[in-house]
């Protein structure tokens, strides 16, 4: 794959993890009052990941701590995290 190549396919993949992580930021609020731990959990265990893709550190950590949080039911955990996570993205230029 040429460099330019590369580089557009980093920057399509970008746009659709803003994408997701716009429609995720959303999706926490609702899951957090069904108390449906194994969905933030999973949805944290994916952002967690394409956080590190693209090296967003800080947030790929919050994410780690909030799926582990979720797995074990930590209410007021999960909700202090996922104000943080939402707060990181929206700083770091990823969601609204």
């Amino acid at each position: 794959m040429a460099a330019h190549d590369e580089e557009d396919f980093m920057a399509e993949l970008k746009q659709e993890f803003k994408a997701a992580v716009k429609k995720n930021m959303l999706e926490f609020q609702s899951l957090y009052k069904e108390e449906n731990y194994a969905d933030i959990a999973r949805i944290a265990h994916d952002i967690k990941g394409n956080a590190a893709l693209f090296a967003l550190n800080k947030g790929s950590e919050i994410a780690a701590e909030l799926q582990l949080s979720a797995q074990n039911k930590e209410a007021e955990k999960v909700k202090s995290l996922i104000e943080a996570l939402t707060a990181y993205m929206k700083e770091a230029g990823i969601s609204d």
